[in-house]
């Protein structure tokens, strides 16, 4: 029973560190301790100094680090429900290489790009949502609590007459249906393409999907290599996730372990990767800096995906703002006839 409750409670504590606003203070936390060991300050010292600091998150990992400090083990102990498994991997080989402190200001520092990165994008993409969601949900009150009402009086009402042919809300409603079936279409294209990356067609933004792919691919190479890991098993660690680029991984891994190079057995699965990424691992094995190209690679493709995204974000809001302005104006063209034409008729 214990076992099962600290188990619920580790993934409810993972659940929880995936939050942006506590991933960043993590992220603090991690600096602030690995800048006061780089010092020369005592671990003991550093992670009591930081405990007073007041914060709830950094007192539970002073906690943890001290516990840990106590007992005798590792201190990447202490974070391997707070921070990701890749991120833990990399702390943990820079440990038993004796850079600890070198390897969590790394993690630390890749940790705020993520944040960063990620409310950027979010960002960028709230807007355009947001309108779209306001556009559903004012369609969905009018044909549900406004027009009903209008209908019945309107029957109530000496000498009405039944629309025929096409009337605003029906237009209303084609053009949302129309956008919903194009947005259904983009998502099973997708859905089809990642499942058999053969078939014979070009969903939208493809070579954005493949890019923001290949950016997590490259940060989680260039991750443990940069930590002292092999290339063999920073793939074989890769190749056991679950989704995403797992699956052609695997097929990854079978080659190496036939004895073919890195670029020849990622080039096996070229067609679901960017070619930038082809491009520097190609350079990178040449010059023996493969973690240094890869880590510039997916400073590059983060660049770009959010230039894109921004891209797709502005041309969004216009689109977003005239299918709503549509969607209003004929709904309100839909309220306000009724209402005059039974003004109309009682006088």
């Amino acid at each position: 029973m214990r076992r099962r409750t600290r188990i619920r409670l580790r993934r409810a504590l993972a659940r929880l560190a995936r939050m942006p606003r506590i991933e960043r203070e993590i992220a603090l936390w991690m600096m602030e301790f690995s800048r006061m060991l780089q010092s020369g300050v005592d671990v003991r010292l550093a992670a009591a100094t930081l405990r007073s600091s007041g914060a709830y998150v950094g007192g539970v990992l002073s906690e943890a680090v001290l516990e840990q400090v106590e007992r005798g083990q590792p201190l990447v102990e202490a974070f391997s429900v707070w921070i990701r498994e890749m991120d833990w991997m990399s702390l943990a080989a820079a440990e038993r290489a004796g850079v600890f402190a070198e390897g969590m200001e790394r993690v630390a520092a890749r940790t705020m790009d993520r944040v960063r990165w990620r409310q950027a994008l979010v960002k960028q993409l709230t807007y355009p949502l947001i309108l779209l969601c306001g556009t559903y949900g004012l369609f969905g009150f009018m044909m549900v609590a406004v027009l009903p009402t209008l209908q019945k009086l309107a029957a109530l009402t000496p000498g009405a007459a039944a629309h025929r042919g096409l009337t605003p809300t029906t237009i209303a409603g084609a053009c949302l249906l129309i956008l919903t079936a194009a947005l259904l279409m983009v998502t099973v294209a997708h859905l089809v393409k990642s499942r058999w990356p053969s078939a014979p067609i070009r969903p939208p933004f493809d070579r954005l999907i493949r890019r923001i792919r290949t950016e997590r691919l490259a940060d989680q190479l260039a991750s443990q290599l940069e930590a002292g890991i092999g290339a063999w098993d920073a793939v074989a660690w890769i190749a056991g996730r679950r989704g995403g680029l797992g699956r052609h991984m695997r097929e990854v891994h079978e080659r190496l372990r036939q004895g073919t190079s890195l670029f020849e057995a990622f080039a096996s699965v070229g067609h679901v990767l960017d070619p930038l990424f082809l491009t520097l691992v190609e350079v990178g094995e040449i010059t023996g800096e493969v973690a240094d190209r890869l880590r510039e690679g997916q400073r590059i493709m983060q660049l770009d995906v959010a230039h894109r995204l921004e891209s797709i974000a502005q041309m969004a809001e216009p689109i977003a703002v005239g299918v709503m302005g549509l969607v209003v104006g004929v709904l309100v063209y839909s309220l306000m006839v009724p209402m005059y034409q039974a003004i109309a008729r009682l006088s």
